[in-house]
């Protein structure tokens, strides 16, 4: 797969103003930024497959969040955002979500949430996945020959330990959305997760960057609650209960 890889340093995004001899220039710091997709590795995968690989300086000054430098970087330019409203459970709940550059996003009470990233040629189609049934190892030309899905054994063992279910119960075998990947595409469990500084623990894209400090932005695609990327997360057991996982290694 391609790289997209381009230099993008906007100095002191929303620098304070210089106000007589007594202002002092506002700091900046340099936040690398990734998009890529871990949870699509095969056993027999060299590297991870990458849709993006930029950086961007910003000023200490003002809330300039991760939303903000993804969308300066995957999503630039002034035009609006695509809105596509969807039914999203059987109750008849309406969520829009707005598409642009690379990214689909949508609002919730708990803030902004990224639920895919544009992939051209990823279909439901046998032709279009990287996986067959249950991450089993594809012959398409987009799979390259990966093999099967990287983590198997460790997903089954989640799945019948701590989720109490039978191994491979949680895989749909569906890609929901033509040219993108999705939330919930192959696996109940998978999405793209916020990482930033190499910890999950945050604010996800509505953590604040803007404080003069270098950071590292990811946003990376897991088959499992962010397990395949090593780190800990939690599942739901057949008690509807959440029960924490260690990341596996």
């Amino acid at each position: 797969m391609n790289m997209k890889v381009r230099k993008s340093v906007i100095a002191f995004l929303m620098a304070t103003t210089m106000v007589g001899s007594t202002a002092v220039p506002a700091m900046a710091g340099t936040i690398t930024v990734k998009i890529q997709a871990t949870g699509l590795q095969g056993e027999n995968s060299k590297s991870v497959d990458t849709m993006l690989s930029d950086s961007i300086e910003i000023a200490d000054t003002g809330n300039v969040t991760a939303m903000d430098v993804l969308k300066e970087l995957a999503a630039p330019g002034e035009g609006k955002p695509v809105e596509d409203t969807r039914v999203i459970d059987e109750e008849g709940t309406k969520r829009t979500y707005y598409r642009k550059g690379l990214l689909e996003w949508y609002e919730s009470k708990y803030g902004n949430y990224i639920s895919a990233i544009k992939l051209d040629g990823h279909n439901n189609s046998a032709v279009g996945k990287f996986f067959e049934d249950n991450g089993t190892a594809s012959t398409s030309t987009l799979a390259a020959n990966r093999g099967a899905y990287f983590k198997t054994s460790k997903l089954n063992e989640t799945e019948k330990k701590y989720m109490e279910v039978k191994a491979n119960s949680t895989w749909n075998n569906t890609v929901h959305f033509a040219n993108y990947l999705s939330e919930k595409d192959y696996n109940n469990y998978s999405g793209w997760m916020c990482v930033i500084d190499k910890s999950t623990y945050n604010n996800g894209v509505d953590t604040v960057l803007s404080d003069g400090k270098n950071h590292s932005l990811e946003l990376d695609f897991s088959m499992m609650m962010g397990l395949d990327l090593g780190y800990s997360s939690y599942v739901e057991n057949t008690d509807n209960e959440w029960v924490p996982v260690p990341g596996w290694n």
